[in-house]
């Protein structure tokens, strides 16, 4: 009875410290920018463009996964439209788009009616107009197309005398598609396509024997899982497509950098590299070329020595030859 009381008491002990962990980990936070180029992107040159946004849909139909049941949630958020004019405000720090209302148009226009009613019933003739709305010559528009679950899933686990432990993967696929449309003739100038990964993983082990002589079992469970939340991919994907569309709009001079381009910027480095290879050559060809004359100067110097050696060595026979003294000696 008394082993009992402690392993209730441990099992209590666990399901609370671990409740007051995850309660931890969940508090509020601001967002910040899930795809870090959206930021660092190079800014435009001149004023931002004006853009505006109409739609931005779930248009994939699919529910979210519940496993053995139904469910009737939507898999992907249904706030995707207020996702994209935020991203389309951060692109270059706000320096690329300024993005007018759309959405509520009525609404706003209802307003501006209200007040130049007010203004008019206050001040009369001479009430202030209201300044004229923005125009854009381009607006986006698009929508997520594509959730596909469990692309990819699988796990593994081992059991040894009673404790196991598992582990398990599931990653599913996420498609939106962002289309930029000329106002004035209609066209689609540019259509891109991302697809972004969901991950999720789940960790566990337990525990089954028998203590106390084989007469009491104990079973002891325990894990965690870890899934990307869907939200979050959508806002990366669509993060994303707005730097895809601004590189795509430089490519096709629909506006330009501030600056060198990027494609300029990997000509002046490609440049740069040969040259620094041209500069690398020239300095080996010139120190072997110093080498060899260094070794041609050494060789002479050697040959010059060995004639000087040769022409005092002659000299010294001629005069041994010329000497009387010598000569009788040796008769």
């Amino acid at each position: 009875m008394q082993i009992q009381n402690k392993l209730a008491l441990l099992l209590t002990t666990l399901f609370v410290v671990g409740c007051a962990g995850n309660a931890a980990n969940f508090d509020l936070q601001t967002q910040t920018v899930a795809y870090k180029e959206l930021e660092t992107i190079q800014a435009p040159e001149g004023d931002p463009v004006i853009i505006a946004v109409y739609d931005f849909m779930d248009m994939t139909g699919q529910k979210k996964p519940g496993g053995q049941y139904a469910s009737m949630s939507s898999a992907v958020t249904q706030g995707s439209y207020q996702i994209l004019i935020k991203a389309l405000q951060d692109a270059g720090k706000g320096k690329w788009f300024r993005v007018v209302e759309r959405a509520s148009l009525a609404a706003l226009l209802q307003e501006r009616k209200l007040i130049r009613t007010t203004r008019q019933m206050s001040d009369g003739e001479e009430a202030e107009p209201l300044p004229a709305l923005l125009f854009a010559g381009a607006y986006v528009t698009g929508g997520i197309v594509g959730y596909d679950s469990d692309v990819v899933s699988g796990g593994a686990g081992a059991r040894v005398l009673g404790i196991g432990v598992h582990k398990e993967y599931r990653q599913d696929i996420i498609s939106i598609v962002l289309r930029l449309i000329n106002v004035q003739t209609g066209e689609v100038i540019i259509s891109t396509v991302i697809e972004k990964t969901i991950f999720s993983t789940s960790t566990g082990g337990d525990v089954f024997k028998y203590a106390d002589a084989g007469t009491m079992l104990v079973e002891i469970e325990a894990g965690y899982a870890v899934n990307e939340p869907v939200t979050y991919a959508v806002r990366k994907a669509i993060e994303a497509g707005v730097v895809e569309l601004i590189k795509r709009g430089e490519e096709k001079e629909l506006w330009k950098y501030d600056g060198p381009s990027e494609a300029e910027l990997l000509a002046i480095a490609e440049e740069q590299a040969k040259q620094d290879e041209l500069d690398i050559l020239e300095a080996e060809l010139k120190a072997e070329e110093e080498q060899q004359i260094k070794e041609e100067q050494e060789k002479l110097k050697q040959e010059l020595d060995e004639l000087l050696e040769e022409e005092s060595t002659d000299e010294n026979n001629n005069e041994v030859s010329a000497d009387p003294v010598s000569i009788n000696h040796h008769d």
